[in-house]
């Protein structure tokens, strides 16, 4: 849920490019007419660096997003397969020559804020940086099946695919972000997550940095030359918090004039109740879950000793009441997902048959497997060995919040009657995987 301080008057027609669906802008000092105003947003912890191909921050992604341009980016159905879906950046457009050759190509508009123009050796060159092990992009893991990206001339681009897979445009397009090839080639790869011009960087999207201030703010102004047509928010201004209450606070406190994420259900009461804001419910791109590891500890190749047993997966499932998990810690502001994905991913789909939350039938089940209490302790076993297990928490998301686990670091146990916590080490989620999702 996103929290916006309604101002004396609203700037018509404002729009922050790529970073909200809206927005409100005050209108400050004599500024008139639809290019105007500043929006001062309130962001729980500051960026790193401002150089996207270094840095998984929540924050520098929204700061970066408004510096760098995708060669396209994803529409609003959020489908990722195929290209059908996608929105023209720095691409105008693009054509397969065979089923794994993609060619781009790069409006000639588009110029980087020195002047110089945007070319497809900066697109080759991102490319190499990228997947540089040395430079170590948190999403150098997710090209892996793009084989190289090698230009034709000035204005074209080619990438060739190591084999067919329904996200080939996702992935040639979505995780990268065109960095300039004049500014940075000389700069050695070992030192790009220190790198100067991660303090003060040139892009080539619709605003252009201004001024961070360490610990205060990060300043970007619109770009009236931007060759995609001129943001209609003059100034947007990042203003940093210790977390998310904290920025929640600037925004009640009068300090901001929006947050993003409310986060929880107290925060939102909050919010509510100043009648100078407005709330915008949305859903997110962010899920939690708790996921059965299903390989063996220390060996991969096979299967693990308890949760390699899917009858055993779909037991300790049963005996969990997500529903109500998920509202004693979110309310209403969260559904319970058909797996691990969030709300935006267009293969949500609510009708999905899940097991029920059924104890009995657990119980019931995890006798059959000969998980019983043979000591009469309350505990399950099977040939003397416990039905217990060792959680351990595992971000899903970069954004705010996600990486907080209340989960205790002790060995959790099954009880001979009901399920009294889910045996969920870290690992991928597997069938039985409990997730929650919020709007």
């Amino acid at each position: 849920m996103l929290s916006i301080r309604r101002p004396a008057r609203l700037s018509t027609g404002a729009a922050l490019a790529g970073l909200l669906l809206f927005a409100g802008c005050a209108r400050k000092g004599g500024c008139v007419g639809a290019y105007c105003g500043t929006l001062l947003i309130a962001a729980a912890g500051e960026p790193d660096i401002l150089l996207p191909a270094v840095s998984d921050f929540a924050i520098t992604r929204d700061v970066t997003e408004q510096l760098f341009l995708k060669l396209a980016d994803l529409g609003m159905s959020g489908n990722t397969v195929g290209d059908e879906d996608f929105q023209p950046r720095l691409a105008e457009r693009w054509e397969w020559d065979t089923p794994t050759t993609l060619v781009f190509h790069l409006d000639p508009r588009a110029r980087w804020q020195d002047g110089r123009p945007v070319t497809a050796a900066d697109v080759a060159f991102t490319y190499d940086a990228y997947t540089d092990q040395t430079v170590a992009s948190p999403v150098r893991s997710t090209l892996r099946q793009i084989a190289a990206v090698t230009t034709r001339d000035s204005l074209t681009v080619v990438f060739r695919f190591r084999q067919r897979y329904p996200e080939m445009f996702y992935d040639a397009v979505y995780h990268m972000r065109v960095l300039p090839s004049h500014l940075l080639r000389e700069l050695p790869r070992e030192q790009w997550h220190s790198a100067a011009f991660g303090r003060a960087p040139i892009g080539d999207g619709p605003y252009r940095f201004v001024e961070w201030k360490a610990g205060e703010s990060v300043e970007l102004t619109a770009d009236s030359t931007f060759f995609l047509g001129r943001p209609h928010i003059r100034r947007v201004i990042w203003r940093f918090a210790a977390d998310q209450q904290a920025a929640v606070r600037l925004l009640t406190a009068g300090d901001a004039d929006a947050v993003e994420v409310l986060v929880t259900p107290d925060m939102v009461t909050l919010a509510r109740a100043d009648t100078l804001l407005t709330l915008y419910p949305y859903k997110g791109s962010v899920y939690g879950y708790l996921g059965f590891n299903l390989a063996a500890p220390g060996d991969s190749t096979k299967p693990h000793p308890l949760f390699g047993d899917r009858e055993l997966r779909r037991a300790l499932l049963m005996a969990v009441d997500r529903q109500g998990l998920l509202r004693n810690v979110w309310d209403d502001l969260a559904k319970v997902p058909p797996g691990p994905m969030s709300q935006l991913v267009w293969i949500w789909d609510p009708e999905t048959r899940e097991l029920p939350y059924d104890t009995a039938q657990a119980a019931r089940r995890l006798a059959r497997l000969g998980w019983t209490d043979s000591d009469g302790d309350g505990i399950r076993d099977r040939d003397g060995h416990p039905l217990a297990c060792l959680p351990r928490a595992r971000c899903a998301a970069t954004t705010p919040g996600c990486c907080k686990s209340s989960i205790a670091p002790s060995a959790l146990t099954c009880s001979s009657t009901r399920l009294i916590s889910a045996c969920s080490p870290n690992g991928p989620g597997a069938a039985g995987s409990m997730h929650s999702s919020r709007l």
